[in-house]
């Protein structure tokens, strides 16, 4: 008597069954997938096909959890920043009610471990690389990572007045482009190979900025 083969309504059955009892594994699963086959193969190349294949699901439960390319991008792009470096911007208090020194170096933390972390350099130089035949992939990463993390910076300064900063969103955005041209210049152009400069050192300019300047500011508003 010849066993019976599973057909593929009992792979999907199972497959749904396996969702309901690990919702948030399989989500994972996929995102780690799309991860490797975006970086092998750049956005272009990358298929919903190929990520299913890596990720060992059928399509369709691709569909279930991102409804299409873009999405799934996203996606990929909060794993390598946003978790990466553990931030939660569903609650930013903790970091608000830091001394303007900590937020500093926090903030210096958090970028540091970006810049070390080669899977992100991956993706940065995927975006920079084909940013001109796909603009909305610079467009998702500016929204989903530069423009949050800008808000955060300017919302801090907001709520600090006592560093006298008359303009919050225009320092926020002298601190986001110290620590991107940095990264820029000496990961993605290979700069450290010529001239290094730590993070350590423009955390400590900044610091002098924001904080020391404070008491200057005040003087002359």
């Amino acid at each position: 008597m010849t066993a019976e083969l599973p057909s593929n309504t009992d792979a999907i059955k199972s497959e749904a069954e396996d969702k309901r009892a690990h919702p948030r594994s399989k989500r994972d699963q996929i995102v780690a997938a799309a991860i490797k086959v975006f970086l092998e193969n750049g956005y272009k190349a990358t298929s919903m096909n190929r990520v299913a294949d890596q990720a060992g699901v059928i399509k369709a439960t691709i569909y279930s959890h991102f409804k299409d390319k873009e999405q799934l991008f996203i996606a990929i792009i909060e794993e390598l920043t946003i978790k990466k470096i553990d931030l939660n911007y569903e609650d930013l208090e903790p970091l608000m009610v830091l001394s303007p020194e900590m937020f500093i170096e926090q903030v210096s933390n958090k970028f540091s471990v970006l810049m070390e972390d080669p899977e992100y350099l991956r993706l940065f130089r995927l975006m920079v690389g084909e940013s001109e035949r796909f603009p909305e992939l610079a467009s998702i990463y500016v929204k989903t990572v530069i423009l949050r993390g800008m808000d955060l910076a300017t919302t801090y300064f907001d709520r600090h007045p006592e560093l006298n900063i008359a303009d919050s969103a225009a320092m926020a955005h002298i601190c986001a482009g110290s620590f991107v041209s940095l990264m820029t210049w000496q990961q993605i152009l290979g700069g450290k190979k010529i001239r290094t400069l730590e993070v350590e050192r423009v955390t400590k300019m900044l610091k002098t900025l924001i904080c020391d300047g404070a008491q200057h500011r005040g003087k002359h508003n």
